[in-house]
């Protein structure tokens, strides 16, 4: 069984994270067109991380701002890693929520829900 974490956004660290996602799941698709060339198992790694933040990506819109969610730790990790990716992009009004959604992330993973 999952386990499961709480967490809640602002709405600028949503904000954040919808443009962070997106970049990501642009990256994936790009990547699984690239792995076309590879092998099976290549390319089912890659479609299956293409899917992930594809999924991740049109699940944030739902979110509110301070809404309590719960996640599983596989999904705050490519949130993270989204965020991670995207903080050198980020425009300037979106320095500070990154930051701090990354801050959330890691302090919501040392808690299970």
């Amino acid at each position: 069984m999952p386990v499961f974490y709480r967490i809640s956004f602002s709405a600028e660290e949503l904000e954040a994270l919808s443009q962070a996602c997106t970049a990501q799941s642009s990256l994936e698709e790009r990547l699984l067109d690239e792995a076309a060339a590879g092998t099976l198992e290549e390319v089912a790694m890659q479609e299956t991380k293409a899917d992930d933040m594809l999924l991740i990506k049109n699940t944030i819109p739902i979110f509110k701002p301070g809404q309590a969610i719960l996640i599983t730790r596989e999904d705050l990790h490519l949130m993270r890693k989204s965020l991670e990716n995207f903080k050198g992009h980020a425009p300037p009004g979106l320095a500070m929520p990154v930051a701090s959604a990354i801050k959330k992330i890691d302090e919501s993973l040392q808690r299970p829900a």
